[in-house]
């Protein structure tokens, strides 16, 4: 049974093209989604936060692909409404394989924010960071110093925004990744170490796992009025109940009906 995370198997409106030897895939539905998240901005800074949306999710899977390619496994890439996809020929096994292939792509992106966060304070910037229970505040803004060769403040303005959804993007959205929801990479981590810990019923435990704190951070999204955490992560708790539901249905393993 399909869930609502689930990529669309339609091709149509999609752009493919190669990168570094990787496959990549794009559907029509990730530049909708990406405008939709940044509605109320103006132009430049619509088209700003799509080529960094589309960048930072790009490398954060061909993260998720070199890693693979550690333990001999070619991928492709996939970036759809949902956000993006490394697809392996092939699966890895073991704990410790899924854990790396997993982390390997939120590291990808905390790499890209700390590149940004050190040119923001070679040039004089500052750099912004709080916090409140789920949700950070993040950013940064650009020294006026760093534009003494241009007059121009919509330049000025531009490369802020620039720097700051850098930011947003890269480290908070990697920090969100790492939380224990299926079908984030945390969701990964907790569903390799919970099968290596209860071989029998360790995914279950990991989807269960997956819908109540994807449930507890979209009532924190409700609570503080951030509709996009509330919206994400209803997705991801809804998505994670009707996975568990299929795990219901699966054949009961012999080693636990023989008793």
């Amino acid at each position: 049974m399909p869930t609502l995370c689930d990529c669309p198997q339609s091709d149509r409106g999609q752009w493919s093209f190669r990168l570094f030897g990787v496959p990549v895939h794009v559907k029509f539905w990730f530049w909708v989604t990406t405008v939709f998240a940044c509605y109320g901005r103006e132009l430049g800074e619509i088209l700003i936060w799509v080529g960094v949306c589309f960048v930072s999710i790009l490398l954060h899977e061909l993260g998720h692909v070199f890693a693979f390619r550690l333990f001999r496994r070619d991928a492709e890439v996939v970036l759809y409404g949902f956000g993006g996809l490394a697809v392996p020929k092939g699966n890895v096994y073991g704990m410790w394989p899924e854990i790396i292939v997993s982390a390997a792509g939120p590291f990808a992106g905390f790499c890209l924010a700390a590149l940004t966060a050190c040119v923001v304070a070679a040039t004089g910037g500052r750099l912004f960071f709080g916090r409140h229970l789920f949700l950070l505040d993040i950013g940064a803004m650009i020294s006026r110093k760093a534009l003494l060769w241009s007059h121009s403040r919509a330049l000025w303005l531009h490369l802020t925004v620039l720097a700051d959804d850098l930011l947003f993007v890269n480290f908070y959205w990697g920090l969100i990744n790492l939380l224990p929801v299926w079908p984030l990479d945390g969701g990964h981590i907790s569903r390799a170490v919970l099968e290596d810990w209860d071989r029998e019923d360790g995914r279950r435990k990991s989807l269960i796992a997956s819908a109540v704190i994807g449930g507890v951070v979209a009532i924190a999204g409700l609570v503080n009025q951030s509709t996009w955490i509330m919206v994400l992560f209803g997705i991801l708790a809804v998505s994670s109940v009707q996975l568990l539901g299929n795990e219901r249905r699966r054949p009961i393993p012999y080693r636990r009906w023989r008793d």
